[in-house]
């Protein structure tokens, strides 16, 4: 999820800055908060919470298009809903309306390897209070606050062959974001160079070799995320995603 437009005026975004710290630590808060109100909810408490954050969500995509239109900020260069986090936003909106054993898997998987990372080492040119600051986590906040709800109140559990399962769906989204990349020249899912700002992506080597080493860091991420589960999956492999 891009930033919609430059504001030249708008203070620097600085990774693990004051501003960035400020809204880790509150993010953190408030998932402590979902995973202690969650463990407590009754059956339509948990669905109300869950339209709640459902709600949340898709009001981030509103307000998202709507400034980008009223700007005219929309571009093929950013405005595809054609970033990773875009497909694990979906799933968590879907999923939290009505749950999905498939799609609560990519929040999961895809939410935590990926938005996570985008949270450490976001990809900002500008920090607070701009509106790109406030729409890059107010998205991927919300994002990470739906994953630990289906975890906490839906007793969420990856089933059996889930890493291979999500592994292939992210290669998935790779050939069709690479697709589109080199046929419009355009660099969804960073499948051409870089983001702008800093990241681990910065080590892995030149391109293309880097896209390597993040299908070996995205397999590895996966089987770490799966191991907790493993000892008490069912044998059967079933996963209860909530009513």
């Amino acid at each position: 999820m891009k930033s919609l437009k430059t504001d030249e005026k708008a203070v620097k975004f600085k990774t693990f800055g004051p501003d960035h710290l400020i809204i880790l630590v509150s993010l953190a808060g408030l998932c402590g908060l979902v995973m202690r109100i969650g463990k407590r909810l009754t059956g339509l408490q948990g669905l109300w919470m869950a339209r709640a954050l459902g709600a949340f969500l898709l009001g981030y995509v509103l307000a998202a298009y709507t400034r980008s239109g009223m700007i005219g900020g929309f571009s093929w260069q950013e405005s595809l809903p054609l970033h990773l986090c875009n497909w694990v936003l979906a799933a968590c909106v879907i999923t939290l309306f009505r749950p999905t054993p498939l799609l609560s898997e990519i929040a999961y998987f895809w939410g935590l390897a990926g938005t996570l990372q985008a949270l450490i080492t976001p990809d900002l040119r500008e920090g607070f209070p701009s509106w790109a600051f406030f729409q890059f986590f107010w998205g991927h906040g919300g994002i990470f606050l739906a994953i630990i709800f289906d975890i906490v109140a839906r007793d969420f559990r990856p089933r059996r062959g889930s890493v291979l399962r999500m592994f292939a769906a992210i290669n998935f989204y790779a050939l069709v974001a690479g697709v589109i990349d080199f046929l419009f020249g355009l660099n969804y899912g960073y499948l051409r160079h870089g983001p702008f700002q800093p990241s681990l992506i910065d080590h892995l080597g030149p391109w293309p070799w880097y896209i390597l080493s993040m299908e070996i860091i995205v397999l590895a991420s996966f089987w770490a995320l799966d191991l907790p589960w493993k000892r008490g999956r069912p044998s059967n492999g079933s996963m209860n995603v909530g009513n």
